[in-house]
Formats: structure tokens, C-alpha cells, sequence
């Protein structure tokens, strides 16, 4: 049980928006290994705009759908 909590990420509240109004990211991003979730977590981190975030999620679905 302790490995599944390490094992969490805190996704941005913006990522988590984006991600359930777009259906096809968000199977994108669940079929991602760790490493590539972990790095579309810090992307998003670091975004400063509603449109940055939208164009990491477009991302998703365009480059893993």
C-alpha cells in the first residue's frame, strides 16, 4: 500500500480540467508509463496560460491517440 501512494502524482488543477472535458487526452494519458505522465505533470507545472495547458493536452491526444 505504501509503494501505491509514493507512486501518486499531484496533477495541477488545470491538467485535471483539461484532461476531463477532453476524453480522448485523458485515455492518452492513462496509457502512459510513469515516466511520461510524470513529465506531462512537470510540463503542465510550469505553464502560465489557459492555452499553454489546453496545447499539452491537444498533445496528448494528437502525438498517443
Amino acid at each position: 500500500m505504501a509503494g501505491q501512494m509514493e507512486n501518486k502524482v499531484d496533477m495541477p488543477m488545470g491538467l485535471s480540467f483539461q484532461l476531463g472535458v477532453n476524453p480522448k487526452a485523458m485515455d492518452a494519458f492513462g496509457k502512459l508509463n510513469d515516466e511520461e505522465k510524470r513529465q506531462v505533470v512537470e510540463a503542465a507545472r510550469n505553464v502560465t496560460t489557459k492555452s499553454e495547458m489546453h496545447r499539452i493536452v491537444e498533445g496528448l491526444e494528437r502525438d498517443f491517440c
